[in-house]
């Protein structure tokens, strides 16, 4: 820890206001300079463009990419691989970045001018991306243009749950929370959420009166379930869910909760993908950030336009899609994509060597249920972690069971845990699905396929990062 860091942590409130005022200062030009106004005004054109003037834009943006990258970044160039033709290029793992990041960076690019973003490592190794300050204001334009679909104007007045380490992992009272007033917004904790202090943010919320929430959706979930027990003012424009899997009890509770829309947004650290929710409940994914190819098992690569000092060409997320068909009544151009299903490491496997997803409607409708997790070390057991609330009971088990069995199979043995809260992983962020077996990363695509209508439907999109 930095010695910045442990002065900071031990400060009082008023002292780590006064520095987050200051750090927040600090950053606005870096984040909302020259290259973020012109970028803002190019994706608010976007979004009037035909299908085919997008398309020839997603092209130029393409081949601009591909020669750059072709000439100038030391691991392309040993390709043999061609500018005019992205199919020749290979599939891009993680992997292969982790083991030399500046094989992907431009030669003789000013390392002294490249901003350093971090990826948490929820399911592995985290990856560190350079990229330019322009690419990172970039970055900024798309997610100020995602609140603009949900009418919200620049600077608007917002409340940020989503992993800032705005205080001690220690503190155990209030505030929770700290106001950056370069940005106006409140940075609340995702650490100190529980059943005791949720109350005490929701009242924080409410003296704020923000004009949207952004979160982690089970960080926003949890104040959802407080809202809805002891009652809330908290009436946000809209509601922004990010960096983990939106399940759908999530999004129906916070629905409910705070009288808005949750609009879900799909973005990573790799800076390769942007797929955002429109006020119509569709999925689009924007053109104008990359290009995405959907591999037959739903697996997504991508490649990413606006980071010139790190470029990702056909880059494995490790996530996976649905695309979806035809126009979007909000008429924007961009296509559909009909449901993010979420990382591999999001599915459980069957004692017979399928793959499930999408496994939060095993808790709808069952009472009692506060917060869910799965659990799976072998293909035998399910392991069902629950915090349960005062209503649960024996029938609610039994709900869950049987719902367990009808997707996952008769054979399958289900165990149930009972803890008081359920520890967050890297960067606070929660899985639903923690799956350890060792084998099922090696599972076959066919296996993978045969399970793509297996899982119950209904479920909402998802959004990692």
């Amino acid at each position: 820890m930095s010695l910045w860091r442990r002065a900071y942590d031990s400060a009082p409130p008023p002292v780590q206001s006064l520095a987050i005022g200051f750090v927040g200062h600090w950053n606005y030009p870096r984040r909302f300079g020259a290259a973020f106004r012109d970028a803002a005004g190019r994706l608010a054109e976007n979004d009037t463009r035909s299908p085919e003037e997008l398309a020839g834009l997603t092209a130029r943006s393409l081949g601009r990419l591909l020669q750059f990258a072709k000439r100038e970044v030391p691991h392309y160039r040993s390709l043999a691989a061609s500018p005019e033709d992205l199919r020749t290029w290979p599939i891009l793992e993680k992997s292969r970045v982790q083991q030399d990041p500046f094989q992907f960076v431009p030669g003789g690019s000013p390392r002294s001018r490249m901003m350093r973003l971090r990826s948490s490592g929820t399911t592995g190794a985290p990856l560190t991306v350079y990229c330019t300050p322009e690419a990172y204001q970039t970055e900024m334009a798309f997610r100020w243009r995602h609140k603009a679909w949900a009418g919200l104007p620049f600077g608007a007045r917002g409340a940020y749950v989503a992993g800032h380490a705005v205080v001690s992992p220690g503190r155990r009272k209030p505030p929770f929370w700290v106001y950056d007033p370069a940005e106006n917004r409140l940075l609340l904790s995702s650490y100190h959420i529980s059943e005791e202090t949720a109350p005490l943010y929701l009242r924080a919320l409410e003296k704020f009166r923000p004009e949207f929430l952004h979160g982690y959706p089970s960080s926003l979930h949890l104040l959802a379930l407080a809202a809805l027990r002891h009652g809330s003012e908290v009436r946000p424009r809209a509601v922004f869910a990010a960096s983990e899997t939106l399940l759908a009890p999530q999004r129906s509770a916070i629905e409910r909760a705070f009288k808005a829309k949750v609009f879900n947004w799909y973005g990573q650290t790799e800076l390769t993908c942007n797929i955002v929710e429109c006020e119509r409940g569709r999925l689009h994914a924007r053109t104008d950030y990359g290009f995405l190819e959907v591999l037959e098992d739903g697996s997504m690569v991508c490649t990413g336009f606006n980071n010139f000092a790190m470029p990702m060409i056909r880059y494995r997320t490790g996530d996976r899609v649905r695309l979806g068909t035809g126009p979007c009544e909000c008429g924007r151009p961009f296509p559909l994509v009909e449901e993010i299903e979420g990382r591999i490491e999001d599915y459980v496997a069957t004692p017979e060597g399928y793959l499930v997803g999408r496994l939060d409607h095993l808790f709808k409708g069952a009472i009692g249920v506060r917060e869910a997790q799965i659990v799976q070390r072998e293909r035998s057991t399910l392991i069902l972690r629950i915090v349960r609330e005062e209503t649960y009971t024996e029938r609610s088990a039994e709900h869950i069971r049987e719902e367990a069995r009808k997707t996952a199979g008769p054979i399958i043995r289900i165990e149930f845990e009972y803890p008081l809260r359920i520890d967050r992983g890297a960067g606070g962020k929660f899985r639903f699905v923690v799956n350890e077996c060792k084998d099922l990363p090696h599972l076959a695509a066919g296996e993978l396929l045969a399970t793509a209508g297996h899982a119950a439907s209904g479920a909402g999109g998802g959004g990692n990062s």
